[in-house]
């Protein structure tokens, strides 16, 4: 069960990551648990592994699940309409399944020549019914093509730059939490899929945060880590010619994008998820403790390097995972990264937010509340759970 005590100082979290043991025996009173029982867990998030027990609301009381990062699929290659309401309401299905109360929705980060690119004025009148449980952040669709658009001109022109600022503006106003999803390290997947890469620190990201800093919105980043320049993993060769032979650095270019405006709230999203092998828990630990404004938001998906995924093949969490997320809890959200699929769609349908839960679930209750709720709220000002 999860002894309520589970307070890690700097020294002692470095000695539970250099261990890396692979079972939790051993680690001590502040983190014994029985694998998946998560007895000692609120009862919100006590029932997850069965869908039975999480099918419908909250309990009345119970602490709110708000996942932060899930996306609409609401057109295949062989649909020539979007159907944004399906997927919409194929998300509320999901979420009452897997016990979620509300779900933020923001469009993917399209490249510049993306086909079928949409913002969230495309879906928002979709969900608008569904106000209490789905809220949204746009810019994936305009602000993200923006910025790769200026990357491959190499320079930002004066008229796009003040485009992107009156683009950002006019998303809040039309109320949108935040800015997302943007990219600076995005690999490509299949040959139909977008290889997207930015400086963190490329001109128009500074003027983002210093326009996020403003209006008092997060900005939510998908960003492949990666230290130094590295040839790309040949699994992404592999999968699609649009993955370049080489990644380069990124890690110093996000410090500076982090310092450059302390006000400006960043979410590096899918925590958890890696596939360069350099998003370990020392690199997050280390960027966590020297940026109070860095945020992350949790993923498992199995379709990743498992050396750095949260949990073992069991679902049993990683001690060194743990005591990260322990350590940080005020800095940790869920986002599955779900893709709702309209119906008659079968593309990305896959439950992820499951995995995602039964990490967090085994973790001291008070940070189980923080991650699934509370770190939302603060983060989110506007958002009504």
């Amino acid at each position: 069960m999860l002894m309520s005590d589970s307070r890690i100082d700097r020294r002692g979290f470095l000695k539970l990551v250099a261990r890396g043991v692979p079972s939790l025996v051993g680690l001590g009173a502040a983190f014994q648990i029985e694998p998946l029982a998560s007895a000692g867990a609120p009862s919100w998030l006590r029932g997850v592994a069965n869908a039975e027990t999480a099918q419908g609301a909250t309990p009345p009381g119970a602490t709110h699940i708000i996942d932060t990062h899930a996306h609409l699929q609401a057109r295949g290659p062989h649909h020539r309409q979007s159907d944004f309401g399906g997927a919409a309401a194929k998300a509320l299905e999901g979420m009452d399944r897997e016990g979620i109360s509300r779900t933020i929705i923001m469009p993917p980060p399209f490249g510049p020549d993306s086909p079928g690119k949409y913002d969230f004025e495309d879906f928002s009148g979709a969900i608008g019914e569904y106000t209490s449980r789905l809220s949204y952040l746009g810019g994936g669709g305009t602000l993200n093509p923006m910025l790769h658009e200026a990357v491959r001109a190499e320079t930002v022109e004066a008229t796009l730059e003040r485009n992107f600022e009156a683009r950002a503006r006019e998303i809040v106003a039309g109320g949108a939490l935040g800015f997302g999803e943007m990219s600076c390290e995005h690999l490509s997947f299949n040959p139909r899929h977008p290889y997207t890469s930015a400086p963190p620190d490329h001109p128009l990201m500074l003027r983002l945060a210093e326009i996020a800093a403003q209006l008092g919105v997060p900005i939510d980043l998908h960003m492949e880590a990666v230290r130094a320049d590295m040839p790309t993993p040949p699994r992404f060769l592999e999968r699609s010619p649009n993955n370049p032979p080489t990644l380069k650095a990124n890690v110093d270019g996000f410090r500076a994008l982090l310092a450059s405006n302390r006000k400006a709230s960043i979410i590096w999203s899918h925590a958890g998820w890696d596939n360069t092998g350099d998003r370990t828990v020392m690199l997050c630990e280390d960027l966590l403790s020297s940026n109070p404004n860095l945020y992350m938001s949790l993923k498992i998906d199995s379709v990743s390097l498992p050396v750095n995924r949260p949990v073992t093949a069991e679902g049993v969490a990683k001690p060194g995972w743990l005591a990260l997320v322990s350590r940080f809890a005020d800095r940790f959200l869920i986002g599955s990264d779900n893709f709702y699929d309209a119906p008659g769609i079968s593309l990305r349908d896959l439950p992820r937010a499951a995995d995602v839960l039964n990490f967090v679930r085994q973790l001291p209750a008070d940070a189980q509340t923080k991650i699934a709720t509370e770190n939302p709220l603060r983060l989110y000002r506007s958002l009504n759970a």
